[in-house]
């Protein structure tokens, strides 16, 4: 197996390093998809590039993704991209949305509203990391878009930082509390009804993806951390 030693003596073995390459671009995905209803542009870029990333996307959903995304003939995208966007605004927009989108909405059907407070100070968390969305429709801070993209903000902080272990270990220090206090406390479930209320391809495969992706991520996290200590 091959290890990397970085400069402040951080290790990373083969498996270590395809994470801390790969795992921003899963977490930009899901924020693309699940952000706003897809554009023929973000279909077209990802049928190009999980070609390329293989290895990242090799879990069921990634496959279920890939196959998809390489299955639409270029003389179909249009009418796919039209389908697909009709489909993310059944699920997901207005007052008839089958899923709510927002961590605080999620949770409050089971845990009741005292969740909606946890969750309403989530601004403050990404104000204190020096992190700043460009909102396009004055999304709330736990928006599941919101809270993916700042998993990859952080991710890509991490990687650039892998060679000094303190800001390593801050940044991952971060991203554990972030995941347990939040994203794992409603993505599971989220996913999960993900995939059996989506009617395509497409919100299936993510709602697949992002169980599997969150759950594997945070394993790597915490042996990450492990190994910084």
């Amino acid at each position: 197996m091959i290890t990397t030693v970085f400069e402040d003596g951080v290790t990373a073995n083969e498996e270590q390093l395809l994470w801390l390459e790969r795992r921003g671009w899963v977490y930009q995905l899901l924020v693309d998809f699940l952000g706003r209803e897809p554009r023929l542009s973000l279909i077209a870029q990802y049928r190009r590039e999980a070609a390329l990333k293989g290895p990242v996307i090799s879990s069921e959903g990634g496959r279920m993704l890939k196959a998809y995304l390489e299955s639409i003939e270029e003389d179909k995208l249009r009418q796919v991209c039209y389908d697909e966007a009709e489909e993310y605004t059944r699920l997901f927009v207005g007052s008839p949305a089958v899923l709510p989108f927002t961590e605080g909405g999620f949770r409050a059907r089971k845990e009741g509203i005292q969740v909606m407070w946890e969750s309403s100070q989530l601004g403050t968390v990404y104000c204190e990391c020096g992190v700043v969305f460009n909102k396009l429709h004055n999304e709330r801070d736990d928006h599941m878009a919101i809270e993916l993209e700042f998993m990859s903000v952080l991710a890509d902080r991490m990687l650039v930082a892998g060679c000094v272990r303190n800001k390593c270990t801050e940044l991952a220090d971060m991203q554990l509390w972030f995941m347990e206090s939040h994203l794992m406390k409603w993505a599971p479930a989220f996913a999960e009804a993900l995939q059996r209320e989506a009617r395509t391809p497409l919100y299936k495969g993510l709602g697949v993806l992002l169980s599997e992706f969150l759950s594997k991520d945070l394993e790597m996290l915490r042996v990450w951390r492990s190994e910084l200590s």
